[in-house]
């Protein structure tokens, strides 16, 4: 009995962090009076820059966000809490919106994956150069 239990809690616990790996909702974007406004993280929203608004993930998480109408993703980095309406997920950058082709619907049905980052893996030499 005990042996099933645990096994059922494991699957429980890969469930759930499968769950939290992948979100489906709804991306809205900053429209560009918001560019040079302080964000929550206290830099200056970049209208031109790959950043976004997320309600849970940490400031400096990465994120991928991808557009479920035509397939066209983005890397984005969290630099602000929101958005505060029930069903979005995201609020992006005004570019990565229109790389996303987002722009003239305001809004569209998105995937979020948090990207991994790829310095943990990289050999010394290149972490050198990021720091130059």
């Amino acid at each position: 009995m005990k042996k099933y239990l645990g096994m059922i809690v494991m699957m429980l616990t890969l469930c759930l962090a499968t769950a939290e790996a992948q979100e489906k909702g709804i991306a809205s974007y900053y429209g560009l009076k918001a560019h040079g406004r302080k964000t929550y993280s206290g830099e200056k929203h970049d209208a031109y820059g790959y950043v976004c608004a997320h309600k849970k993930h940490p400031m400096g998480t990465r994120l991928r966000v991808t557009n479920q109408q035509n397939g066209k993703s983005v890397i984005v980095k969290v630099n602000d809490r929101g958005p505060f309406h029930k069903g979005w997920i995201v609020d992006l950058s005004w570019k990565a919106a229109k790389d996303l082709g987002i722009l003239s619907q305001g809004v569209a049905p998105v995937v979020v994956e948090v990207v991994k980052s790829e310095t943990k893996n990289a050999k010394p030499e290149a972490k050198e150069k990021q720091n130059e």
